[in-house]
């Protein structure tokens, strides 16, 4: 179900974007990895070839096509060759387990994957044809664009299908439209000059939606995408190319800067993912040469970001800040009403920047998109994101944490998010996680997990607790941890916590 079928055409779509940088600046860098350099002339080429090669394949709009590709220029090359084809690209990371891989593309309904060789052996005998391009090239330079005529994608056709988590265990598709891709560039490039923007940082997997910003922001700026095996390549892609932004999870941020500053060329960091601690935006502006540290939120369901907060020098806790443009915030009780300023409500999304739903789901889809009761545009959704918030009176969001995780103590709620906002307040506390066990009937069932510099003192910890919350949200165990375990977004893996001793 498209958003609203009857809307102005709006910005220009991602590869139109990048095709007029070429147009204006054919010689200039538009990616970078390594050693190896692709101008905006070579990438537009490539993209170009690629399509027609993909379209004499059979593909074209409302058509999904994997890429698999490892950090290269080919990496770039694929997605925009997909995107020009009209055809929406499917992330398969190379490091994904065969039989996930393999589940994404006949749940998608892929019937193409572009893939070189060095990968070509995983995808060989799935339900997908196969195209690589080192060994398949001389016939994809040979392709007659002409051979298959296409008048491109619209605006509501798919651009791309992001697989994420799914609560019964299978992955789930998102499918977001060109049109809610474009309105996230078109915003970027009204809030990041083209000084931030000239050479970005793009580590963050193709599968994750941090990646849609990492590479057409910059693209559509005229800058350079750096692309970086992870962000704890920064220093090294520093070395060639002055990075000048970041755009990461507070917790990998956090372990790259257990080893050193970051690059003197950075001049703006985008953290995202999971709550920012005031400690780190605190660090990276004391390296006197960070000039902005932005707090984003948003699912992948509101294709990428949602919210966003330039955070001051000094604050006690960032925020998510306000809506993007063209997206709207509501914060909404258990009856879908809105909720006074500063109570919490569930956080609802809608505007622009909404997916189309999940891809052949449409139980899910029908559960998660609901209609839009507060907007004036017929067939208007908003999006049920799970989250917990709440809107302070200067109109600024406040992340709360997850409702889902939300326990209850003596009858009385409990956001461990909001638990762990405080624990992070602490200058030696570099990531915490609060979890319910036992049931959590009383504050012996909370338990604060940890990772600090040095050894922390639970007796200051929980004296620190008890000056900002009630003493029923202060945790009766306190679990030291030289690291957390992540997940493979970097993001804390709340199932592979250990059991408290004792």
């Amino acid at each position: 179900m498209n958003l609203t079928t009857d809307q102005p055409a709006g910005p220009p779509l991602l590869h139109e974007r990048v095709a007029r940088r070429a147009a204006e600046s054919p010689d200039a860098e538009a990616v970078t990895a390594g050693r190896e350099r692709v101008t905006y002339a070579e990438l537009e080429e490539s993209a170009e070839a690629l399509a027609a090669y993909l379209r004499r394949l059979g593909a074209g709009p409302e058509t999904p096509v994997g890429v698999c590709l490892g950090r290269t220029p080919w990496l770039v090359v694929a997605v925009l060759g997909v995107l020009k084809a009209g055809a929406a690209y499917v992330p398969l990371d190379p490091a994904f387990p065969a039989d996930r891989m393999e589940f994404m593309l006949r749940d998608s309904g892929a019937r193409l994957v572009v893939t070189e060789d060095a990968l070509r052996a995983r995808l060989e005998g799935g339900p997908a044809s196969v195209v690589s391009l080192d060994r398949d090239w001389s016939r994809i330079a040979a392709a007659d664009p002409g051979a298959n005529p296409h008048t491109g994608p619209d605006a509501g056709n798919l651009a791309y299908v992001l697989y994420t988590s799914g609560s019964t265990g299978r992955p789930k598709g998102v499918a977001v439209e060109h049109r809610s891709a474009a309105a996230l560039v078109d915003w970027a490039l009204t809030r990041f000059t083209p000084r931030e923007l000239r050479y970005t940082l793009a580590s963050t997997s193709l599968c994750f939606d941090l990646s849609v910003f990492e590479l057409f922001a910059p693209l559509a700026s005229g800058g350079t995408v750096v692309l970086a095996e992870t962000v704890f390549h920064l220093p090294v892609a520093a070395s060639r190319r002055p990075v000048t932004l970041v755009n990461t999870v507070p917790s990998l941020l956090l372990d790259l800067l257990a080893s050193g500053p970051l690059p003197a060329s950075v001049v703006t960091v985008n953290l995202a993912g999971e709550a920012l601690p005031a400690t780190l935006a605190r660090k990276l502006y004391g390296t006197g040469t960070v000039e902005r540290v932005h707090n984003l939120y948003g699912p992948t369901e509101d294709t990428t970001y949602s919210t966003w907060s330039t955070v001051p020098r000094c604050c006690a806790k960032p925020l998510i800040g306000r809506p993007v443009t063209g997206t709207d915030a509501y914060v909404l009780d258990a009856a879908g009403r809105p909720v006074p300023d500063g109570d919490a409500g569930e956080l609802y999304l809608a505007g622009a920047g909404l997916a189309r739903g999940y891809l052949g789901r449409p139980g899910l889809t029908a559960e998660r998109f609901l209609p839009d009761p507060f907007s004036g545009v017929p067939g208007a959704r908003m999006y049920r994101t799970g989250d917990l918030a709440r809107r302070l009176p200067s109109g600024e969001l406040d992340y709360l944490g997850r409702a889902d995780q939300q326990v209850k103590v003596r009858g009385l709620r409990i956001e461990p998010g909001e638990i762990e906002g405080a624990l992070l307040e602490r200058p030696e506390v570099r990531r915490a996680a609060v979890v319910a066990r036992g049931g959590a009937a009383d504050a012996a069932g909370l338990v604060a997990y940890v990772e600090c510099d040095g050894r922390p003192d639970p007796a200051v910890l929980r004296k620190h607790l008890g000056s900002r919350l009630p003493s029923y949200m202060v945790p009766a165990v306190f679990v030291p941890m030289a690291a957390l375990p992540l997940t493979v977004t970097g993001k804390i893996d709340v199932n592979a916590l250990p059991e408290p001793p004792g």
